[in-house]
């Protein structure tokens, strides 16, 4: 496995008896509501999720202590990694491996889906990240014993203060501040407290969930660009504003009714693309190849389609006040004024 995970958007899993909604807001509209942060809790701790995206493929045990160990399959080198999990104040399940993710941390809202097992895992823009299937306990052995809590002995303090022993009796660590105490709100020692964990009960306490002063820490520019393209491709309604999207497959893809304000859809390749009442203001679409896509309704208010291949395209209703058609080609076009 590379040394990342890319959360790919809009897998239709053959686990599941047919695809799962697209968006979070199409859960809403199904009358679905998604798991508090107690349900989420029973439904990890101590069991695992197999979890599905276009590109990935993974069984996720989730340790009583906050650890949590995955094996990703069909892949080459980097397949397993371990990492830490937690629940947040927004009742969001969070995810920090060691490699996977960039080792940075993933919150996802967890919905009921189609199936007594079955769970669809949303990122905060309301797109999908994964199909998720429950599993009681460890099947895939995927447990990791902790790794050595032993510390290092420093003596200098012990020293300065003119201590017969040089070997402190506790072991200190190298001077530096103090951190303050978390102020996060992650809650699932909270949930815990009280509660017989599921075996296996040796690991120590985990601090691999990195609880520092932000929540969701910062995205690398690879892993967005990915997503996001990944996203693109069936996200009727969806946010997708300011989205980097230049050269994107998105041959035929549902975006009706996206939000795509000031996106940058440069040489991207949207034929047939469904784009009606899609909100492109101040979109750029240099030289991007759009034949027989549908604006129809669109507003395209300051768009600009310098150099685009318009063949066939369909604007009727749409707005195109300073839309700017510098060298595009529109043979064929229906409904421009």
């Amino acid at each position: 496995m590379s040394s990342r995970l890319f959360p790919s958007i809009l897998f239709c899993t053959l686990l599941f008896a047919g695809c799962a909604p697209v968006t979070q807001n199409q859960m809403a509209a199904k009358g679905v509501t998604p798991l508090a942060a107690k349900q989420i809790f029973d439904l990890v701790s101590g069991n695992s999720l197999h979890m599905e995206a276009i590109d990935f493929n993974s069984q996720m045990y989730f340790q009583p202590d906050g650890t949590i160990s995955g094996r990703a399959e069909s892949m080459t080198a980097d397949d397993t990694d371990k990492g830490g999990w937690d629940i947040n104040g927004n009742n969001q399940l969070c995810l920090k491996f060691k490699v996977w993710y960039y080792g940075e941390m993933r919150c996802y809202s967890v919905f009921p889906d189609s199936g007594k097992n079955n769970y669809a895992l949303f990122i905060n823009n309301g797109a999908l990240a994964y199909n998720a299937q429950s599993l009681s306990g460890d099947p895939a052995h995927l447990y990791k014993a902790p790794e050595s809590t032993k510390k290092d002995t420093f003596i200098r303090e012990s020293l300065t203060t003119g201590k017969a022993s040089p070997t402190p009796v506790a072991a200190a660590v190298p001077h530096q501040a103090t951190e303050p105490a978390n102020k996060t709100g992650y809650l699932r020692e909270s949930l815990a407290a009280g509660q017989t964990a599921t075996a296996p009960q040796e690991a120590e306490p985990s601090a691999a969930v990195d609880q520092k002063n932000e929540e969701t820490p910062s995205v690398s520019d690879a892993e967005v660009e990915h997503t996001v393209k990944s996203t693109a491709k069936n996200c009727p309604g969806c946010n997708l504003e300011k989205s980097d999207l230049r050269q994107a497959d998105l041959v035929g893809a549902n975006l009706k009714g996206a939000n795509l304000h000031k996106a940058d859809l440069s040489r991207a390749n949207l034929r047939r693309a469904n784009l009606e009442g899609a909100n492109l203001t101040g979109a750029t679409l240099l030289s991007a190849n759009l034949p027989g896509a549908n604006l129809k309704g669109a507003n395209l208010t300051d768009a600009d389609f310098t150099g685009a291949n318009l063949t066939k395209a369909d604007f009727t209703g749409a707005k195109t006040s300073n839309m700017i058609l510098t060298n595009a080609h529109l043979d064929g076009v229906k409904g421009l004024k």
